[in-house]
């Protein structure tokens, strides 16, 4: 199997836009040269974009344009998006999101707002501005939803004008 150096890499993505499916690993490989795939313990992010930009010195990856990121059964949509690693650690920490949210566990539920805060480690998202949750036929809308993904439990602040059909 043949290597590329960072630079190498770093050079052919600015030549290319981010295609879908592109594992985060290749984030972690230009931040973390020495990085291991077994210090990797977590689940794969994977994301598409139209632009990146890295910033190793600060454990950040910047995405515009299209963004969608896959991590586990979730998805995320955006305009804008950030994802934060603690330097010196390749695991991705912290996903930040701006403009046209969608949020999904690509089953029954999804969510759409203006922006998202992710906590990868406690798996915890948060959405708000004019929120709209649905499952099924049912819509909530609120301020704020803040979502636990290990038990499943939503959140609401602000509801308004919302309904629920069994």
């Amino acid at each position: 199997m043949k290597y590329l150096s960072t630079k190498k890499i770093a050079f052919r993505l600015a030549e290319k836009k981010l295609s879908f499916g592109v594992p985060i690993f290749l984030f972690l490989l230009l931040f973390y040269d020495g990085a291991e795939s077994s210090e990797i313990k977590k689940e794969i992010i994977r994301f598409s974009s139209e632009t990146a930009q890295i910033k190793k010195r600060d454990g950040l990856l910047y995405l515009s344009g299209e963004v969608k990121i896959l991590y586990g059964q979730y998805v995320i949509k955006s305009d804008f998006l950030v994802a934060k690693t603690n330097v010196g650690r390749p695991e991705v920490k912290i996903i930040e999101a701006n403009k046209n949210i969608y949020f999904s566990n690509n089953k029954d539920i999804s969510a759409k707002g203006d922006k998202l805060f992710m906590d990868v480690d406690k798996k915890f998202v948060s959405i708000e501005g004019d929120v709209e949750f649905s499952q099924g036929k049912s819509i909530i809308r609120a301020d704020k939803i803040n979502v636990d993904l290990v038990t499943e439990t939503v959140d609401f602040e602000g509801i308004k004008d919302s309904f629920i059909e069994n």
